[in-house]
């Protein structure tokens, strides 16, 4: 498991299904909405979010929760709940930010 998902690998898999599992063990099939580019504090920082929609009548809290992409990929991630979809579909959203490598900057 990665600590985080790549902004690259959220960007791939936009409009795809990922399973979220809720901390009593429930799973819930989740569509990746939108993956922007966010704004860093500097430039020795990178920052990005991914927006999860929810089915239909489905709300969940801001919490911590198991992610895992298509691929198998799993996180833990922290999302919160942001503005709903234009049909009322609740979304919760991960920011990712984090210091890059020093190798990379």
């Amino acid at each position: 498991m990665q600590a985080v998902p790549t902004h690259e690998a959220l960007i791939a898999s936009l409009h795809r299904l990922f399973v979220l599992e809720i901390a009593d063990g429930r799973r819930v099939e989740v569509r990746l909405a939108a993956a922007p580019a966010g704004i860093a504090m500097d430039a020795t920082y990178v920052s990005y979010s991914a927006t999860f929609e929810l089915p239909m009548g489905v709300w969940l809290p801001q919490d911590t929760y198991r992610i895992t992409a298509p691929d198998g990929m799993s996180w833990d991630l922290l999302a919160t709940p942001t503005q709903p979809s234009a049909d009322g579909r609740a979304n919760l959203t991960a920011v990712m930010h984090y210091q890059r490598s020093r190798d990379a900057v």
